[in-house]
């Protein structure tokens, strides 16, 4: 459980049926920690998505500038952080 002194209450909408399906599926008390998780996961891979559209956008300044490294170290690069 969170210490409620690391939380900041917000207010914000959320579709009906989302929330239909939150108070169906997650126990009593638990929608904090619930949506908390959630939404972390929900910005890493927003974060990951964008960090790979950045090296998509390498790749092809890369390309342009006749700029050559091995398929193999791209993808390292790319794949580099992920779980």
């Amino acid at each position: 459980m969170h210490k409620i002194s690391e939380r900041k209450r917000v207010n914000f909408m959320v579709d009906k049926a989302i929330l239909a399906d939150i108070r169906s599926l997650v126990p009593s008390g638990g929608m904090s920690d619930f949506v908390n998780e959630a939404l972390k996961r929900a910005i890493e891979d927003f974060s990951m998505r964008k960090a790979c559209e950045g090296m998509d956008k390498l790749a092809e300044v890369l390309s342009k500038k006749k700029v050559r490294i091995s398929t193999e170290e791209f993808i390292k690069l790319k794949n580099y952080g992920r779980k």
